[in-house]
């Protein structure tokens, strides 16, 4: 399998283009492919909409489904702060995952904001946020402590989402690893994200958007500007149904990045 590495200007490019490059690979498939989006809430209505008609056409989940299992957006848009966002959210949690089959073990959200530590749930953006602020006002700020782990460390900084020994699935939840943000001295805040796989059909364009969003949270809850999205891939799969996104591609072919 070969390496694959996008820059794109945003989510639907990015999909387009990753698509692309994992459409003309032997087993349609890549290990370490790494996508960067410059603009990661900026999308393409016409590609969107493309996308969305193919995944209803499976039987699969809209993209505004899946993004919202990594932030949900509506509730943001009607919170005061992220503290009420975590609070509404923490309440109508259990209803989600009983409700929704494919939520059974959680959403990335409800990780990211109650990962178990064998003590209380900690809520790994609102300690990001905290370490933020704390850096801008310390007059030195450091542009890269906000490191991911696969535990969580004593400084609140990290964003894991897989917890050793529990999460013991090949191929269920949760795919996505960690997150890790990062400053930079021009005010921007940039998030690189760490999949194990991915499957890109089912789930590749609402990931980039609901990362995008997530990034956006942190920006606005620190009073920086989003940056740019990162989003790496251990393996990457193009997976069926592969005619329709053949179609696709070929509709939109001046979007892509070679």
């Amino acid at each position: 399998m070969n390496l694959i590495s996008v820059q794109v200007a945003d989510v639907s490019s990015a999909w387009l283009s990753a698509a692309r490059r994992l459409h003309d690979e032997p087993r349609r498939k890549a290990i370490h492919t790494v996508v960067q989006i410059v603009d990661p809430v900026a999308e393409n209505p016409a590609v969107r909409e493309a996308m969305d008609l193919l995944l209803a056409e499976q039987d699969l989940q809209c993209v505004e489904t899946v993004a919202n299992t990594i932030f949900p957006e509506a509730f943001a848009n009607d919170s005061r702060d992220h503290a009420e966002l975590v609070d509404r959210y923490v309440k109508i949690y259990p209803l989600l995952r009983k409700r929704f089959g494919k939520n059974g073990r959680g959403t990335y959200f409800g990780r990211l904001i109650q990962y178990p530590t064998g003590k209380e749930p900690f809520d790994q953006i609102g300690a990001v946020i905290d370490r933020i602020l704390i850096e801008r006002n310390g007059g030195n700020p450091k542009h890269a402590r906000y490191e991911a782990t696969v535990s969580v460390a004593e400084d609140a900084t990290s964003v894991p989402i897989y917890v050793p020994g529990r999460d013991n699935s090949p191929m269920a939840f949760p795919c996505l690893s960690h997150c890790s943000f990062q400053t930079d001295p021009d005010g921007l805040v940039h998030l690189l994200a760490t999949y194990r796989s991915q499957y890109l059909v089912q789930r590749g364009y609402g990931n980039y958007l609901g990362l995008g969003r997530l990034l956006a949270h942190v920006a606005r809850q620190t009073g920086l500007r989003v940056g740019h999205l990162t989003v790496v891939a251990g393996v990457a799969h193009l997976e069926p149904p592969i005619l329709p996104v053949r179609a696709m591609l070929g509709r939109f072919a001046d979007l892509m990045t070679p």
